[in-house]
């Protein structure tokens, strides 16, 4: 004889648990802890987050540029900087220098300047441009983050729990 499973209904499960553990996990995804209370694994995870978001993002607009695919058609000079910026991304996640971080704010910086600027995105409604501008605000903001990440990397305590650096 077959038993039959009690059915699962959605109110039943432990949603919240599994949300919070993927996207605000203090330790995995802590980008709500202030950078004052972060440890050396907890600013690698966030660097290591951020620079695959935004090498991936600006290797795909490199090559979008190279193929004329862009709304401002084809560019080596927009194609040569979105690669540097993808560069400075990989730098970022290796080294997590200062100046790494700062280059990598020019990414922001130029879609709040995209965003703004009407003769590359004629056709783009108010809507469409505000979307845009709010968004990179925000990556804006979070890049200043990024920013005070690596300038006080050097100075993280190691996380709880683990050996100090060096230690048999």
């Amino acid at each position: 004889m077959r038993r039959r499973h009690k059915p699962v209904h959605i109110k039943d499960l432990d949603w919240y648990r599994y949300v919070r553990r993927y996207l605000w996990d203090d330790e995995t995804t802590p980008y709500l802890v202030p950078v004052s209370r972060l440890h050396r694994k907890q600013a690698d995870n966030e660097l290591f987050a951020y620079c695959l978001f935004f090498g991936l993002l600006f290797a795909g607009v490199s090559f979008i540029s190279m193929t004329g695919k862009a709304p401002y058609g084809r560019s080596f000079g927009a194609s040569l900087f979105t690669f540097a910026l993808c560069c400075g991304a990989i730098v970022l996640a290796y080294t997590k220098e200062f100046l790494a971080a700062v280059f990598c704010a020019l990414g922001p910086a130029s879609a709040i300047a995209f965003s703004l600027s009407s003769t590359l995105q004629p056709d783009l409604e108010l809507i469409d441009r505000l979307l845009l501008l709010a968004f990179s605000v925000l990556w804006m903001r979070y890049a200043l983050r990024v920013i005070n990440i690596a300038r006080v990397y050097a100075e993280l305590p190691d996380p709880p729990g683990d050996p100090p650096a060096g230690s048999p």
